[in-house]
């Protein structure tokens, strides 16, 4: 009986019982490099969007209308850029990006004008290969480490190509006015 179950315990431990799955290896994606972001920098200086005081979408108006799109800038290259309406300056980083990898991104996000860390802004990412394929659900969550850094994850990506993640921060206030928290950044990703 002891042989047994010591050969049950070896045999466990070798299947790796308890453990998580294998993650995928080989080749590593990333943020697809090209030009850095300039769309707020003017006449060598910064053209920085004051941000003003958070309000939440008030009910009211026309029940039942569907609220206005919203006006999403250029998806930027690279791994450090500014938001649509330079309002913050957007960087991440990640752990290995490689298909059907659990992958956490490492954002980081500071204010223009005022200057500093976005503090509280509870960001999320939107993560889409096309308008009609987005990531699976892999219950992401986001934890605030402090001075403006969030870890964000997991993300899977379940395909190869050349996907689109979209930072979004301060998401519960309104996107009006214009000088609102409220931002996003889209960066392509690539996944080998």
């Amino acid at each position: 009986m002891r042989r047994f179950a010591l050969f049950a315990l070896f045999a466990l431990t070798a299947l790796g019982c308890g453990s998580s799955p294998a993650q995928p290896t080989g080749d590593a994606g990333g943020p697809v490099p090209d030009a850095a972001d300039q769309h707020c920098v003017a006449d060598g200086g910064m053209t920085a969007m004051k941000v003003g005081m958070c309000l939440a979408d008030t009910p009211g108006g026309d029940a039942g209308a569907a609220p206005a799109p919203i006006d999403y800038g250029a998806t930027l290259y690279n791994g450090t850029g500014y938001d649509d309406d330079c309002k913050y300056q957007v960087s991440f980083t990640s752990t290995p990006i490689r298909k059907g990898a659990e992958v956490t991104f490492t954002l980081t996000v500071n204010g223009l004008d005022p200057a500093g860390p976005a503090l509280g802004a509870a960001p999320y990412a939107e993560v889409y290969l096309t308008d009609i394929h987005p990531a699976p659900n892999s219950n992401t969550t986001t934890t605030e480490k402090g001075g403006g850094v969030y870890e964000i994850g997991p993300v899977v990506f379940d395909a190869s190509g050349t996907w689109t993640i979209r930072f979004h921060v301060y998401e519960m206030c309104s996107d009006t006015p214009a000088d609102s928290p409220h931002g996003h950044a889209a960066f392509y990703i690539q996944v080998p």
